[in-house]
């Protein structure tokens, strides 16, 4: 039996990093397990397309208008939709458009989907012990970091504790009755996220993002950007 590839070499698959010996490796699995094999090709069709956005003068095809707008925040696909009708964009004009989109997100947020992917690789090694009591109290007397409190029905699988240049950092992994593997990743960090979350793509991933005080936070996982914010959104509310 192949050996199922590590979110990171997923990862690493799409950004066209892998040596030739783990990428043979990662596309014989894909080809006997066609359901991640679909979501891997979704993901490389998109970086094809964004490509496509910005070398290309032709007219654009509707489904790479889609495409490529995925990877943006919600609030910028609207824009998108308004500003310039599908049927009369071009590649080249929808490369100008993205380029006046708001930049990236704050720094913090590449440190929680770095997390998030360690922490899917570590639920798959024996040799890592996975640390799944979670006690948000004891945490916020020990670390200063607050958390909401978590739907009941989430089932926590992971705790991590961690410095960063700044403070500490806190990784709750989390696996949905839906079974949705997810982590929320918190940091006393004062930031320019939005008070409310806002999402992106990175990668195989999808990332919502935000702040309440000097606290910011994030939310990571396999699901499109738009489900990601809706999810968080909802956990933002869990304080009220």
């Amino acid at each position: 039996m192949l050996d199922e590839p590590s979110e990171m070499d997923l990862h690493a698959y799409v950004d066209g990093q892998l040596d030739p010996g783990r990428r043979f490796a990662v596309e014989s699995y894909l080809s006997e397990n066609p359901p991640l094999a679909a979501r891997v090709m979704g993901e490389l069709g998109t970086r094809t397309a964004l490509r496509l956005l910005a070398d290309d003068p032709r007219p654009i095809p509707a489904e790479m208008v889609g495409k490529a707008a995925a990877l943006q925040r919600r609030p910028a696909r609207a824009f998108l939709r308004k500003a310039v009708p599908a049927g009369a964009l071009s590649l080249a004009a929808a490369a100008s458009a993205f380029l006046l989109l708001p930049g990236r997100p704050p720094a913090y947020v590449d440190m929680a989907v770095a997390s998030h992917r360690v922490a899917m690789m570590r639920a798959h090694m024996a040799s890592q012990v996975e640390a799944p009591t979670f006690d948000a109290g004891e945490i916020l007397a020990r670390t200063s970091i607050a958390v909401p409190t978590l739907p009941t029905n989430w089932q926590v699988t992971d705790v991590q504790v961690f410095p960063t240049d700044k403070a500490p950092a806190l990784l709750v992994a989390v696996k949905t009755p839906e079974g949705r593997s997810m982590s929320i990743f918190a940091t006393r960090e004062a930031s320019d996220a939005p008070e409310r979350p806002d999402a992106v793509r990175e990668g195989l991933q999808s990332v919502a993002y935000w702040r309440r005080g000097d606290m910011s936070y994030a939310l990571t996982g396999d699901a499109d950007p738009i489900a990601m914010d809706d999810t968080a959104e909802a956990l933002a509310r869990y304080w009220s």
